[in-house]
């Protein structure tokens, strides 16, 4: 189990477990970010989950795949539902993929149900496409969120967002 904070992100690894597993969530942050072209970096993988009974203990089993440990607290147990991640509304886990956090409301939203209507699916190989929050949320949440390394990210978004689409060149 890497519980080490410099453990290197395999975000795929956590897309694959998370698809594995049947877990509906839209991808934020700087993953989203950079799954939506921003040339930027990022050490955890943020997403938001459909807040349903069935995906909730989907995504526990994903978090018991990955090794999952509550940041600051420890392993996360199989308690035999997902049920427990509705005690918060942010959780931190240091994963053996990596830093992975889920946020039920981030900044400046309403959740799952706001945020995937703009979302958009993306293919990550032939095999798997993820739910990528859309970059107008993405720059909503960054806005609200108002720290610098959301402010050094946001230039990149309002260019992929303002620039001309191919076809419209």
């Amino acid at each position: 189990m890497a519980s080490d904070p410099t453990t290197d992100l395999d975000s795929e690894g956590i897309f694959r477990v998370l698809d594995a597993h049947g877990v509906e969530c839209i991808v934020i942050g700087g993953a989203g970010a950079i799954l939506r072209g921003a040339p930027v970096v990022t050490s955890d993988l943020d997403i938001v989950p459909h807040d349903t009974d069935d995906n909730l203990d989907r995504l526990s089993a994903a978090l018991l795949e990955m090794e999952a440990k509550v940041m600051f607290v420890g392993p996360v147990i199989d308690i035999g539902t997902g049920d427990w991640l509705r005690a918060s509304r942010t959780w931190n886990f240091e994963t053996r993929l990596g830093r992975f956090d889920v946020l039920f409301a981030p900044a400046a939203t309403e959740g799952y149900d706001d945020l995937v209507r703009r979302a958009e699916g993306m293919p990550i190989d032939e095999s798997l496409t993820i739910v990528v929050a859309s970059v107008d949320d993405l720059i909503r949440m960054k806005e609200a969120a108002g720290r610098a390394k959301d402010a050094f990210v946001l230039p990149f978004l309002h260019w992929l967002r303002d620039r001309p689409k191919e076809d419209e060149a």
